[in-house]
């Protein structure tokens, strides 16, 4: 590359998960701040350096055209992540016990009750483990409805900590924040 150019590493991800990586993009930008590339592998490329690599003090601009990029970069993740909002489907078990427990709700006037129905619906909306699928399936193709299936659904969530998921915050993360992870202006 023979020209002057800027290069930005962003990052968004969940602030009560930092181990979980979430979204990653590298722009490279070209001297008006548009973007040239986000090929990772020919990014890589034109920033590869060495100990004899020398530097330069960064332009006056450069800290406008990387808040551009990363207004860009959350703009792209809000919309990624409404569109995994979106897509998040429930399964055909899931939407028959979320179902059932909604009837079993209006049936039922007891509030402790209603309470722990509110929980199990909770949960068994997130995804599942391959074993409580199983277990899923099983009382789908019964038919358990009512108390039964409350009792089964109780024994379920017991047996495998569900709580857990909750109490943790496995089955809803928060929204992710956008950040530069660094940046760096080329001059070859």
């Amino acid at each position: 590359m023979q020209q002057k150019a800027t290069y930005v590493f962003c990052e968004a991800s969940d602030p009560n998960r930092p181990d979980i990586k979430g979204y990653q993009q590298l722009f490279l930008l070209d001297d008006e701040g548009n973007i040239i590339s986000r090929d990772i592998p020919r990014i890589l490329g034109t920033i590869k350096a060495d100990s004899t690599t020398p530097t330069l003090a960064l332009p006056k601009e450069h800290n406008s055209a990387v808040m551009r990029v990363k207004r860009q970069f959350a703009e792209e993740v809000k919309h990624c992540q409404a569109e995994r909002e979106f897509n998040q489907r429930l399964t055909q078990r899931q939407r028959y016990i979320l179902r059932e427990l909604r009837i079993f709700f209006k049936s039922i006037t007891d509030e402790e009750v209603k309470g722990q129905v509110n929980i199990l619906e909770k949960a068994f909306r997130g995804s599942m483990t391959q074993a409580i699928n199983r277990e899923l399936n099983i009382l789908r193709r019964n038919g358990l409805i009512g108390q039964e299936l409350f009792n089964q659904l109780v024994q379920i969530y017991r047996q495998h900590n569900m709580h857990e998921w909750l109490n943790n915050n496995f089955s809803t993360l928060s929204e992710p924040i956008p950040m530069i992870i660094c940046s760096e202006v080329l001059d070859r």
